[in-house]
């Protein structure tokens, strides 16, 4: 009854509940979602992103119960060096699926078909399993490229590669959703030109990316918010961001890191840097957590008090091989595995690489 009671409270966000005072049972605002936010990147893992931005970014920081904290990385295939995907896996992150081309066409995946959908993360499922060497159970989450989603076909798509939930579909500030269950038809609004699901699937999960208010418009990924100015404007922009939502919803944020960012917005590194260290400094009801732990808190929520990061012991083996190999249009790859090398660069219809 105690999850019921404060799951419906946090989740109602103020709604009335006929016949029901959340105030009598004893939960109270501050017993809702502290606040978790999901750090997540959905580009290449390589050699330079590794050493110039997560290793120094991330690995030293705790949480207020001075656990190291979470990220979850969604990988895609090309150019990704899966060494780097184990030492990632190793160390405490979450690993998802971003599709094994990362097309850049946005009809592309808007019409996609199942059976192509279930080869794009269904095989880069496998991929990331075989070559980064760590379990396939562990793999559960998706992001499809560029948050373009094809209706039900990529629901379906997912839960037939054993994927458990999505993190691709955008919300408005003023309409912030927790997690939720397609087990029944959703109402979240279909942005970005997406089709997005209209049927129920049950045992399926979807994470909303409650956007955030960025220069004069909503933005789902930091690069996109157009924030300029100085290190402390960008640092405070992002903490305001975090006190806006701690003020009302409390719903957990995504936040969407890509290296571009840093590369081309000026100050955008040492902003993002001092707005974790505000975090830790100021903050302890803040935990930066894996899109996992915030599914796994969403179906069995805990008052601030008790809430704990979660941290599992890994040690995925990886011996790593640098392998020389060729595309299906014979273009040259380069790819670090924790495995033998395949006989070809795994791709569409070939996850294993077996096919010459």
């Amino acid at each position: 009854m105690k999850t019921l009671v404060l799951l419906g409270f946090c989740i109602g966000a103020g709604l009335a509940v006929p016949g029901f005072d959340f105030y009598e049972q004893g939960v109270q605002a501050d017993d809702c979602s502290d606040s978790l936010i999901s750090l997540t990147f959905d580009e290449a893992v390589t050699e330079d992103l590794y050493n110039n931005f997560w290793e120094p970014l991330l690995f030293s920081r705790v949480n207020p119960d001075g656990v190291p904290i979470g990220a979850t990385f969604f990988v895609p295939h090309e150019y990704t060096d899966y060494e780097r995907v184990n030492d990632l896996y190793n160390y405490g992150f979450e690993i998802g699926v971003h599709s094994i081309t990362k097309n850049n066409l946005q009809s592309y995946w808007r019409s996609a078909s199942e059976p192509l959908l279930e080869q794009e993360f269904g095989g880069q499922r496998k991929i990331i399993a075989k070559f980064a060497n760590i379990p396939i159970d562990d793999i559960l989450g998706v992001r499809t490229p560029q948050l373009q989603l094809a209706g039900n076909v990529s629901i379906e798509a997912y839960q037939g590669s054993g994927l458990i939930y999505d993190s691709s579909w955008p919300t408005l500030p003023e309409k912030a959703l927790y997690p939720y269950t397609l087990d029944y038809l959703t109402t979240q609004q279909c942005n970005l030109g997406s089709r997005c699901p209209n049927e129920a699937f049950r045992g399926f999960w979807i994470l909303p990316i409650n956007d955030l208010n960025g220069d004069e418009k909503e933005c789902n990924t930091l690069a996109s918010c157009n924030i300029t100015g100085t290190a402390n404007d960008i640092a405070d922009w992002l903490v305001g961001e975090i006190d806006r939502v701690r003020r009302s919803t409390r719903v957990p944020l995504t936040l969407l890191v890509n290296s571009y960012w840093f590369d081309f917005t000026e100050n955008s590194l040492q902003g993002f840097t001092l707005f974790l260290d505000r975090l830790a400094a100021h903050y302890n009801d803040v935990f930066l957590v894996t899109q996992k732990q915030i599914l796994d808190w969403i179906k069995n929520p805990v008052p601030v008090s008790e809430f704990q990061t979660e941290f599992p012991e890994r040690n995925a083996n990886c011996n790593p091989y640098s392998c020389a190999l060729k595309t299906p249009d014979n273009a040259d790859r380069y790819m670090k595995s924790c495995i033998p090398c395949p006989a070809a660069y795994p791709w569409l219809g070939n996850p294993d690489g077996n096919i010459q």
